[in-house]
C-alpha cells in the first residue's frame, strides 16, 4: 500500500501560505518603526478574520489529505482481498463528523498556522533588542527587518506545509489502521538523495503502531541528536510514510522488524509469534 505524501497538495498548501506572507508584508510596509511593525504582526494574529482564515485552510488541507489516504486504502484493500470491509469503514469515517483524529488534526493545524505571525513577532522583537543594544538607528533596523523578513518567513512556511501534510497523513493512516485491527506497518521513504541517513536505514522495517522507533538512536551519527520516538512521516521535514500491513502474505520474509528498541531479521513464523 502506497500512501506517499501528496506533493501537489503540499505545493498548494505552500502557495496559500505564501499568499499569507505577502499579505503580512503589505501590512508591514506601513510601519514607521520596528516596534510598530511588531505590533502590526501581533494585532493581525489576534484578528477574528485571520483566525477564521486559519480554520478554513486547516479544514481544507486536512480534508484533502484524508480523501487521498482513503483512496489509497481502497486500492490496497481490494488488492488484499478485504475491499468491501475496508471500503465501508472508510466511507463511514470520511463523512463522520465525530471522527476524532480528523477533528484533532484540523484543530492542531489551525493552531500551528495561527502562531506564525506571533512567532515572527517574537523573533523580530529579539532582533530589534539586539540591534538597539549595538546602537543602530531605528530606521536602519526597520530597513533590515523588511529585508530579512520575507526569506526567513518563507522558510518557516515551507517547513509548516511539508511537515503538516506528512504528519496529518500519518495520523489519519494510524487511526484508520488501528480501527481495522491492523497493528503493523512498513516504514517507507521517498528513496531519493534527500532522505536522511537514519530514515534511509528504516526503509522496509516492520513497525508496530504502539511501539514507535527512534531512528536517530538506532542509527547514531556524529552531530545528530535523537528527536525521540516517532512514526514514519511524523517529524519535521520528513517525507517518509507508513505502509500498513493489510495482509501478511504481501510481506517478504525474512523481514526487518523493530521491536523492544532494536531491529532484527525475522522469519514469518517468528514474526507471527510477536505480532
Amino acid at each position: 500500500m502506497s500512501v506517499n505524501p501528496n506533493k501537489p497538495l503540499e505545493t498548494r498548501f505552500t502557495h496559500t501560505l505564501n499568499q499569507l506572507l505577502r499579505r503580512i508584508e503589505r501590512g508591514l510596509a506601513n510601519a514607521k518603526t520596528p516596534r510598530e511593525a511588531i505590533r502590526l504582526l501581533e494585532r493581525y494574529a489576534e484578528s477574528p478574520e485571520y483566525k477564521e482564515w486559519c480554520d478554513s485552510l486547516a479544514l481544507n488541507i486536512t480534508t484533502q489529505v484524508n480523501k487521498g489516504v482513503s483512496k489509497t486504502w481502497r486500492e490496497a484493500a481490494q488488492k488484499a482481498g478485504r475491499g468491501s470491509e475496508i471500503y465501508d469503514r472508510i466511507r463511514s469515517e470520511l463523512y463522520n463528523e465525530k471522527n476524532y483524529q480528523f477533528i484533532l488534526k484540523v484543530k492542531q493545524n489551525a493552531a500551528l498556522i495561527r502562531t506564525f505571525p506571533l512567532e515572527t513577532a517574537k523573533a523580530l522583537n529579539e532582533h530589534v533588542a539586539e540591534e538597539a543594544i549595538r546602537g543602530r538607528r531605528s530606521e536602519d533596523i526597520l530597513r533590515d527587518l523588511m529585508r530579512r523578513y520575507p526569506e526567513t518567513a518563507k522558510g518557516r512556511l515551507t517547513l509548516i506545509a511539508r511537515t503538516e501534510v506528512s504528519k496529518t497523513q500519518t495520523a489519519l493512516v494510524q487511526s484508520r489502521a488501528q480501527s481495522l485491527g491492523l497493528d503493523w506497518y512498513v516504514w517507507r521513504t521517498s528513496e531519493d538523495a534527500r532522505v536522511r541517513t537514519s530514515h534511509s536505514d528504516m526503509e522496509g522495517v516492520l513497525v508496530k503502531w504502539s511501539d514507535p522507533p527512534s531512528p536517530e538512536a538506532l542509527f547514531p551519527q556524529d552531530g545528530v541528536k535523537p528527536y525521540g520516538n516517532y512514526h514514519a512521516g511524523d517529524t519535521f521535514n520528513c517525507r517518509c510514510y507508513p505502509e500498513p500491513v493489510v495482509n501478511i502474505d504481501y510481506v517478504d520474509f525474512p523481514a526487518k522488524v523493530y521491536a523492544g528498541g532494536s531491529i532484527t531479521s525475522m522469519t514469518r513464523k517468528r514474526f507471527e509469534e510477536i505480532a
